[in-house]
């Protein structure tokens, strides 16, 4: 179908038009985080132990599905051999992903209480859903698979997909510090460019098995609307690529969105008998991400579709759609068959996956911490009218050992779609690699679940260090400590 073709248009532009992509799991919480920080949460760029560090490049890629298995492929194979088996049996399926790229990202400390950060991302999510639907191996014709869901009618499905560029800018400052706990107040604002979009929404699809002599059955419902933004329109194969490249962002539009965050740090008071010196015992983040949406002009292809026009079996449907070779020509099949046709108009928005944040960080000893992260989607609590992407992350537990140079990690996700995942990474020097899923490096049949990260992050030589140690101040009759850099 070509309004499934839309969305691996819209990951193949992110993945391999712009540099060919939000989620360094590993170090989230983490106070060598730095310029990786602001997002997950842009308050905690502040207590950092580098007055300042730069991330010139890195890369996420994380992806979930139960509808096909790519088989004979892991991170330390050949794509070539890879095979995509779409799964057998009754079930909803599911397929999300999000990819981004940083780029330039930068950290700078204005003073002991002050920092800001700024930089450049592309970022891209899609997701679809669908009904309780059977498919078997065995499937070969709309008959076929009309005859194994006739018990699970009505069938219905939704998809979405949204990718963007943007520019931003956080400023964060410690509100609250008496000694013993710290207050970091943090807000990110962003300038967007909505690079492309897109959604499908199909639902109430019945049918009913032919009366006389030929077998088959009726399409008797049904409702379809997808919609695209116009700047795939501009994509001309009489184009170089470069022109095709400037027309297509020529015609996407700008917009704004924000991070807000605030995070609570409770000093040890034991720190001073630490050999590493360790700063907190306890930092809570809590976070507000991606406030904002992307707008988009609809492509002239763009549809609202109902169903209900007499003996349309299935058949005819597969006659119909044989053959198709263009937009145009599916639009003009599926208008011989439909009830009512109508071409959309004017815009639409695709809200950011707009979320709250909860990281809590603990100390253990010495260089062991353990990290839990807690993500609530926002937007489910809104009217199903809106459009708006949403993110897989749902619960993580990261046990770390972690040193200035040096930083081994097991992240443990269960997501929204209950998959239970255990990742791992490594940091050596400025160089952070990562995988969501370690089942992606050692078996050959789990690479449609899981990702990976990489990030490569510039810091400062120690004459730049926030010094390790205390430092003490008489403030109100009490002595107040800074936080400042372990010692290694």
């Amino acid at each position: 179908m070509y309004t499934v073709k839309l969305f691996l248009l819209i990951n193949a532009l992110v993945l391999f038009n712009k540099l060919s992509a939000q989620n360094y799991q590993a170090v989230n919480g983490s106070s060598y985080a730095g310029s990786l920080s602001p997002s997950n949460n842009p308050a905690s760029i502040v207590q950092v132990p580098y007055t300042w560090d730069i991330t010139p490049f890195a890369v996420q890629l994380k992806q979930a599905t139960n509808a096909f298995v790519i088989s004979n492929y892991s991170l330390l194979s050949t794509p070539s051999n890879a095979k995509f088996i779409t799964q057998s049996g009754t079930i909803k399926r599911f397929e999300f992903t999000n990819q981004n790229i940083r780029l330039l990202n930068t950290r700078i400390n204005l003073n002991s209480k002050s920092a800001i950060a700024f930089g450049a991302n592309i970022r891209s999510y899609v997701y679809a859903t669908t009904s309780q639907a059977n498919w078997q191996d065995s499937t070969r014709s709309l008959y076929d698979f009309m005859k194994i869901n006739t018990s699970h009618l009505p069938l219905s499905g939704e998809s979405r997909g949204s990718a963007w560029a943007e520019l931003y800018a956080t400023y964060a400052h410690i509100i609250i510090d008496d000694g013993k706990r710290i207050l970091t107040a943090g807000l990110t604002l962003k300038v967007d460019r909505a690079l492309a979009g897109g959604y499908i929404n199909a639902g109430g699809l019945s049918y009913i098995p032919a009366t006389g002599s030929e077998a088959g059955y009726l399409l008797t419902e049904g409702r379809l609307q997808y919609g695209y933004s116009s700047n795939f329109d501009e994509i001309d194969s009489n184009k170089t690529s470069s022109a095709n490249r400037k027309s297509f962002y020529q015609h996407s539009m700008s917009g704004i969105s924000a991070d807000a965050g605030l995070e609570y740090i409770l000093l040890d008071d034991n720190d001073d008998k630490d050999e590493n010196n360790f700063a907190y015992r306890t930092k809570i983040g809590i976070s507000l991400m991606d406030i904002g949406k992307n707008k988009f002009r609809y492509s002239s292809r763009s549809s609202s579709v109902i169903a209900g026009k007499p003996n349309i079996s299935d058949t005819l449907i597969e006659r119909r759609f044989l053959n198709i070779h263009s937009i145009d020509g599916f639009n003009d099949s599926l208008a011989g068959i439909a009830n009512s046709f109508t071409q959309l108009n004017g815009a639409f928005n695709m809200y950011q996956p707009a979320r709250i944040i909860i990281n809590v960080d603990q100390h253990l000893l010495t260089n062991f911490f353990l990290n839990a992260e807690l993500t609530l989607a926002v937007l489910s609590l809104v009217p199903k009218k809106i459009l708006y992407i949403k993110d897989m992350n749902l619960l993580a537990i990261t046990p770390r050992w972690e040193t200035k140079l040096l930083g081994v990690y097991f992240p443990v996700q269960l997501n929204t779609q209950k998959q239970l995942w255990v990742g791992g990474a490594f940091k050596a020097g400025p160089v952070l690699f990562g995988t969501h899923n370690i089942a992606n490096i050692f078996s050959k049949n789990k690479m449609q679940a899981g990702g990976f990260y990489f990030a490569f992050t510039i810091r400062p030589g120690k004459n730049n260090d926030r010094q390790g140690g205390q430092s003490s101040e008489r403030i109100s009759g009490k002595t107040k400590r800074s936080l400042q850099c372990p010692k290694f």
